[in-house]
């Protein structure tokens, strides 16, 4: 009792009388062991410690006589005399055992020195029965973490932190996630932390260490020091901006190359202090290290041209196995490192990195078109076969076209400078890399002021390119202005591999309508950002470019689903995109932030979110919308069950909370159970269809009946008009206007007959006989698991469930947790089966309805247009003047530029 007081929450495991060697003789003493801890304590109350000593100190144990140990630790050392072999026996094991869970690599019986062969032996055989056990079985919850990190609480002093156990054993094992994260207890004390850091030394389960914008103090980095220098599973190592110096990635340096069996092959040192000194010291590690590296991040470390980047570069080069290894590059966020024309070292190490997958320069005030020498042969004299070697000019693009042109996937470049000289020739290495390029999907030259001829020749390479497909190209802020868009008008609609294309704040405002043009005559662009790009002088020029988009987006063929026309301050003239919403079928995705349209653009976005089906993403912060403004968004997405996000307006819900903080409480939490019920809902209601019908009837209606009014205007003229000049055409062209006046009011017909439930019937007993045949066969599963796990049971431990009654129970609780988990979720699956069906068969029926009243519209629009064509001819024999049949200029300034001008537009 007293012994279990004096050590408090400790776990007492064993208890023994023995005698411990005190300067020339032995005296009586208690033996206690925890689960990694030895006390002596004297005979005698009350308890205390006489002394004690930690199972990580042992360093070895001698049996020197069947009842006599010597325990070397270091600290000191103890002879334990015992009652008899078997205590020591339990003792020894206890500890060899112990010190297995912590160093699951090593051998317990390593620990064994000098012992007589036959105790020696009697030990080692049961000591190795019981490592192959361990071996067998799990040694607990990721690898034994817990185990670790409690021995070492116990041999440090510290604490125990049940927060750090119970989220490895719990969240960590139960998601199978190798990657420890520091953040997860970047709220605990340092000394905490770095214990949790020292616990992964020796753990076989953790594959990945990372931390991001958490300031690494020196504790933590000497257990992150010696972490690196014994684990032999860590494969990945981020440290992202972590307060990191030169002298940490020195010391890192050596420990990794005093460490031959690490496997670290991914490196993020990005946004840390390094410098050149750490870098150099880094850079002698890389170029020694024989297998390489797959991904190495030294962004924004503080690097200078000559000593950092290129000792770096160049190591990697003299290393022979980076040209296989290295799959990610990003040494951006160093600026003036790649600044000089001489850029020989990092052309050399992408001529031979022939893996390299992605790649980053970005903001290292690199020279695209910079210009290197290397060497290569060429051919002799005539009259001569040897051949001479020569000093060849190679480019930036010449380096990744003879590397890594096959495998490279993403490629930044933005923040650089085309050339540092006036450009007057474009190389070819552009168009060629551009052409050749097998695997491209992201190209970034955001920032960079292109000269209109290289992005000719990017384009070109693009056009020629038959590997690539689904490209973004990211084009934004590169100063291309009217030179720019003309190249951009000639050749987008050819560089069919692009899918993503961002224009923004390029100063295309006076050019955007053919631009808007060209780009609809591309049929791969699927994205396109255009923002920044329409500080347009005139209102009728703005309106135009807003209208021509507008245009773009309804046309059939389109293959636009996603338009960004963010931070372009139209006001109101973002009225003209959303009035064009409700009739949109293409678009999924609108981003109309950073346009100040005020509440009245959200009263616009409201109107269209109610009668639109078709958006899925709408982006709209930073538009000086108040509590009003968000509340009648909010209200107008509860009829909207198709929009699945829209980032919160953080910018204008701020705003609008300083002046109406309920109201706007009211807007945001609207909106996020709107959009909650948008993701969960799989089926659409019965009222979407119909909407649907409603907008494709309503517009193919007004179609219609806008060139019907156009050719009535030419016929009641010329019936006025004297002479049968034009009979047999005024004849036809109020035939036409019959059938179309028809064809109209038969289209709600036509759609109706889409949704008759033709065989409805069938098909529901036909699903419900399905339904029941899955919940049969889901049954007899259910039960063959069960059975299963009672064998199991019986199998593993046959005295508890041969015990009476436990079976019985054991089929209760399983029954029980079968009902809860079948009323909650099995029942609900299949009956929303049946609902999918259905749901997916009106879209069909809606779809099929659809393209027979698109033909039977476009039959009668041609019908009217032959007709009017001819009456348009008769005018002049008859002395009138076409330009009195044109409609008055009284039209709303934001519908004028949407209908037609004459009758060729029509």
């Amino acid at each position: 009792e007293g012994i279990a007081a004096f050590l408090g929450t400790k776990k007492v495991l064993l208890v023994m009388s023995i005698q411990l060697q005190v300067k020339s003789k032995y005296d009586d003493y208690i033996l206690v062991l925890t689960p990694w801890r030895a006390y002596v304590l004297p005979v005698m109350l009350p308890v205390r410690v006489h002394s004690s000593f930690s199972f990580l100190e042992v360093r070895e144990m001698t049996v020197r006589e069947p009842s006599l140990v010597v325990i070397e630790t270091d600290a000191a050392s103890y002879a334990f005399r015992f009652m008899c072999f078997d205590d020591l026996e339990q003792v020894v094991i206890h500890v060899t055992m112990s010190l297995k869970k912590v160093f699951p690599d090593s051998s317990p019986g390593t620990l064994l020195k000098n012992s007589p062969p036959n105790l020696y032996e009697r030990i080692r055989q049961i000591t190795d029965s019981l490592e192959e056990e361990m071996l067998q079985s799990s040694p607990g919850p990721c690898g034994g973490f817990s185990e670790t990190y409690a021995a070492l609480c116990d041999y440090n002093g510290f604490a125990f932190r049940e927060e750090i156990q119970w989220d490895v054993d719990n969240i960590y094992h139960s998601q199978d996630c190798r990657e420890f994260n520091l953040l997860d207890f970047s709220h605990l004390e340092s000394r905490d932390v770095a214990l949790s850091v020292a616990a992964l030394s020796f753990n076989l389960w953790f594959t990945k260490l990372s931390c991001k914008d958490f300031r690494l103090n020196q504790e933590i980095s000497e257990q992150l020091l010696y972490m690196l220098s014994k684990s032999v599973t860590l494969e990945e190592l981020v440290l992202e901006n972590s307060g990191l110096k030169a002298d940490f990635a020195q010391r890192m340096a050596q420990a990794l190359s005093n460490h031959p069996d690490s496997v670290l092959h991914t490196i993020n040192l990005a946004g840390n202090q390094l410098e050149d000194r750490g870098i150099v010291a880094f850079s002698r590690l890389v170029e020694k290290s024989p297998k390489g590296l797959q991904s190495l991040s030294l962004a924004r470390t503080m690097l200078s041209a000559k000593a950092g980047m290129s000792t770096l570069c160049k190591a990697l080069t003299d290393n022979k196995a980076i040209g296989s290894s290295l799959r990610h590059l990003d040494l951006s966020g160093n600026p003036g490192t790649l600044a000089g024309d001489d850029i020989s070292n990092l052309q050399t190490l992408l001529r031979q990195c022939h893996s390299l997958s992605h790649l980053s320069l970005a903001g290292t005030d690199c020279p695209l078109d910079a210009v290197s020498t290397h060497t290569g042969r060429a051919a002799a004299p005539a009259g001569s076969s040897s051949t001479r070697l020569v000093s060849l000019p190679q480019q930036l693009f010449g380096a990744l076209v003879r590397g890594c042109h096959t495998s490279l996937v993403h490629l930044d470049l933005s923040k650089n400078v085309y050339s540092h000289k006036r450009v007057k020739t474009i190389s070819p290495d552009v168009k060629e890399f551009f052409s050749q390029a097998c695997a491209l999907q992201h190209v970034s030259l955001a920032g960079t002021k292109l000269p209109a001829d290289a992005v000719r020749a990017l384009l070109q390479g693009l056009a020629d390119n038959s590997h690539v497909s689904d490209l973004r190209l990211d084009l934004s802020n590169c100063e291309l202005r009217s030179a720019g868009a003309q190249v951009i008008q000639d050749l987008i609609p050819d560089a069919s591999s692009i899918s993503d294309l961002d224009l923004s704040d390029n100063g295309f405002d006076p050019d955007m309508v053919t631009l808007v043009l060209a780009i609809g005559r591309s049929k791969s662009i699927r994205h396109v950002s255009l923002g920044k790009n329409f500080n347009i002088k005139s209102k009728e020029g703005l309106l135009d470019v807003l209208h021509r988009i507008v245009q773009l987006t309804q046309e059939e063929d389109c293959p636009l689903q996603s338009l960004s026309v963010a931070e372009s301050r139209l006001k109101l003239g973002t009225n003209v995109l959303l009035s064009a919403l409700g009739s949109n079928t293409s678009l999924v995705a609108l981003d109309i932030s950073g346009n100040a349209m005020g509440d009245t653009g959200a009263k616009m976005l409201a109107k269209a979110l109610q009668i639109n089906t078709k958006l899925r993403t709408v982006v709209w912060d930073r538009n000086n919308t108040t509590a009003h403004g968000l509340l009648e968004v909010a209200q107008a997405l509860e009829r909207n069950y198709t929009l699945k996000s829209m980032p919160l307006p953080m910018s204008d819900v701020a705003q609008a909370y300083r002046s109406s903080p309920e109201r706007t409480e009211e807007a945001v939490h609207k909106l996020q159970s709107c959009l909650t019920r948008n993701q969960l809902r799989r089926t659409l209601p019965a009222q979407t269809f119909r909407l649907q019908q409603g907008i494709l009837t309503t517009s193919s209606e007004q179609m219609v009946n806008e060139i019907c009014l156009s050719v009535q205007k030419h016929v009641d003229i010329l019936s006025a008009c004297s002479g049968r000049e034009a009979e047999a055409d005024i004849l036809r062209a109020e035939e036409a206007i019959r059938n179309a006046n028809l064809s109209i009011s038969i289209l709600p017909l036509l759609y109706e007959a889409g949704n008759t439930p033709y065989q409805n019937g069938k098909l529901q007993h036909k699903l419900e006989c399905l339904t029941e045949e899955a919940s049969q066969t889901c049954g007899r599963e259910i039960q063959a698991i069960m059975q299963a796990a009672l064998d199991t049971a019986h199998s593993l431990c046959p005295a508890v469930v041969q015990k009476s009654g436990v079976r019985d129970q054991l089929v209760n609780a399983m029954s029980e947790r079968i009902y809860l988990q079948d009323h909650l979720n099995l029942s609900t699956v299949l009956d929303q089966m049946v609902t999918d069906v259905f749901s997916k068969l009106n879209e069909i029926k809606l779809s099929v309805t659809a393209a027979v009243a698109d033909c039977i519209v476009d039959a009668v629009l041609g019908d009217l247009t032959v007709a009017q064509c001819k009456l348009a001819e008769s005018l002049p024999k008859l002395g009138l003047d076409l330009p009195t049949l044109l409609p008055d200029p009284a039209e709303d300034d934001a519908a004028a530029p949407a209908r037609g001008r004459n009758p060729s537009d029509l």
